[in-house]
């Protein structure tokens, strides 16, 4: 039987290389990797047809093979179709200046190992992030707990059903001591057997009402939040009776005023008391602002070929913006750029679980579609409110300056094209991270140029707005970009923020503002043409 026969009908891939890297014989599988028949394969060099090199891998043991030698290599390869591949090979010399080496593919068995190890990962992540939740809700339990206690008035919050959700201790200590009821509907508090007359649940106009409880005159203000009712109760005892008596006497109405004047001192102690709690609140607030802060990235890549830039301002002490650069340790570069919706502390705390999912699980995943599919099956089970992320992905392989990249409903990606002299939107089809399971995200791809040029921002940039109420607007972005686009990426970012704030007359932004800039320069090294 013809040994070529043989050869083309085996699983492995098959080829044979001379001292020169040069393929002298490949059997037709080549195709899997290189989209290529073999006759157009001979008389390649190894390391560009099949790893994309421009020079003899670092690891290649050719050279020193003798004889019967045998050697063991492991082979981390990107098809022609942009699928990630994995060979394990074994070289062998079976003459002098001949080098034949057969791959057999393990990419399932290597992915099925990586999705074991993902799957771990997701666990310990979750452990983790459960432990951070209990701890938060239990800190802003108690914190809110001791603010309503230090209320000087009663405070009741109830549901749909007359439930009492909430109820501070000066309400409830009194009303514990003249109802007959246990208090567990909002209606025992004022010793009633069933819903008041004037409940706000039977008429949504009703915003005050007058209440007994006990000898004591309250009125009680409703506000409703969601399916909740909050009601404010406040002793109105002494300002009924301060009324009856001054129409009986002068003398008893300047003792009122006496009781007036203690009344009054009683509320500039209350409003010392907020005081105090916003200062805790504004503080607690800075320290997220700063730990938030130290999320972000310390360094910007440092990589031949290519110039970074980045800028992050919260519009308020935390914020919801995110930017990161992950450095894989395939070698290729992760960018992103999110926004969390809303502000402050619960959109700083989605901030900090984004950053670490996408450090934790989409690590060395060089697919951005696959990766945002992941960021958004963990956000849908762990973000239990109406909170969403929308995310600008971008996978980078330096090496050929190709990228690829997705949306999860995310302003769009501006490119420089040097070579046109003109700037495209790009942006891909996908909904928002953490809301809807099982999204489909749209991968496009795109190869940069010297002196190409890409901008990422949220749309705190775009939306920032004057006096007037008008935004700066995308157009505005665009045409500095044109301007500055022979500059560096810290200038064209301090050109953009200048015009900006000279555009908002220095009025302080609505929302987070954050840019993150890539610029392909000229490699500092002359590459191998072999």
């Amino acid at each position: 039987m013809d040994a070529n026969i043989v050869v083309q009908s085996m699983k492995e891939l098959v080829f044979a290389v001379n001292d020169s890297y040069e393929v002298t014989y490949v059997s037709p599988q080549i195709s899997v990797i290189t989209g290529k028949t073999t006759s157009e394969s001979i008389g390649t060099l190894c390391y560009k047809e099949f790893v994309g090199r421009g020079s003899p891998c670092p690891n290649c043991p050719i050279k020193g093979l003798k004889g019967s030698d045998e050697c063991k290599l492991f082979h981390d390869l990107i098809a022609h179709n942009g699928d990630r591949l994995f060979y394990t090979s074994s070289i062998t010399s079976p003459e002098s200046g001949l080098y034949l080496e057969v791959l057999t593919d393990v990419t399932e068995m290597y992915k099925e190992n990586e999705r074991a190890r993902h799957q771990m990962k997701e666990m310990r992540a979750i452990q983790v992030t459960t432990q951070l939740q209990r701890g938060q809700i239990k800190g802003s339990y108690d914190f809110l707990n001791n603010v309503i206690n230090s209320l000087g008035y009663g405070l009741l919050v109830a549901d749909r059903d007359y439930n009492i959700v909430v109820v501070n201790s000066i309400l409830k200590n009194h009303a514990s001591s003249v109802s007959k009821h246990k208090l567990t509907r909002c209606y025992h508090v004022y010793n009633n057997d069933r819903p008041c007359n004037s409940c706000p649940y039977d008429n949504m106009r009703i915003t005050k009402s007058p209440r007994e409880m006990g000898d004591k005159s309250v009125t009680v203000t409703f506000e409703p939040y969601m399916d909740y009712i909050v009601e404010s109760v406040r002793d109105t005892t002494r300002e009924i009776r301060l009324i009856n008596e001054i129409r009986n006497s002068q003398e008893e109405v300047r003792e009122k005023q006496r009781q007036m004047e203690l009344l009054n001192k009683d509320l500039l102690r209350m409003n010392d008391d907020l005081k105090v709690a916003q200062n805790r609140i504004d503080e607690e607030l800075h320290q997220v602002g700063e730990l938030q802060k130290s999320l972000l990235p310390e360094h910007l890549p440092m990589i031949d070929g290519f110039e970074f830039g980045a800028f992050y301002t919260p519009a308020e002490q935390a914020g919801g913006d995110y930017y990161d650069c992950i450095e894989m340790s395939n070698g290729y570069l992760g960018l992103t750029v999110a926004d969390v919706s809303g502000h402050g502390t619960p959109a700083a705390v989605i901030m900090a679980m984004a950053r670490a999912i996408m450090r934790s699980y989409t690590y060395d995943v060089i697919s951005s579609s696959d990766a945002l599919n992941m960021m958004n099956e963990i956000l849908c089970d762990n973000i239990h409110t109406r909170d969403f992320v929308t995310m600008f992905y971008t996978v980078m392989d330096p090496a050929t300056s190709k990228l690829n990249f997705a949306s999860a409903g995310h302003n769009p990606m501006l490119h420089f094209d040097k070579s046109e002299m003109m700037v495209r939107t790009l942006t891909a089809n996908g909904m928002f991270l953490g809301t809807f399971p099982n999204v489909e995200f749209e991968e496009k791809s795109l190869v940069l140029d010297e002196d190409d040029i890409l901008f990422m921002y949220t749309d705190g940039l775009v939306e920032a707005m004057n006096a007037k109420r008008e935004q700066y607007g995308l157009d505005r972005v665009i045409s500095r970009l044109m301007m500055y686009s022979t500059s560096s990426c810290d200038r064209i970012i301090n050109e953009i923020m200048s015009d900006v704030k000279s555009f908002t007359m220095n009025l302080p932004f609505d929302d987070d503002v954050t840019i993150l800039v890539v610029k392909k320069t000229k490699t500092s090294y002359s590459e191998d043409t072999n």
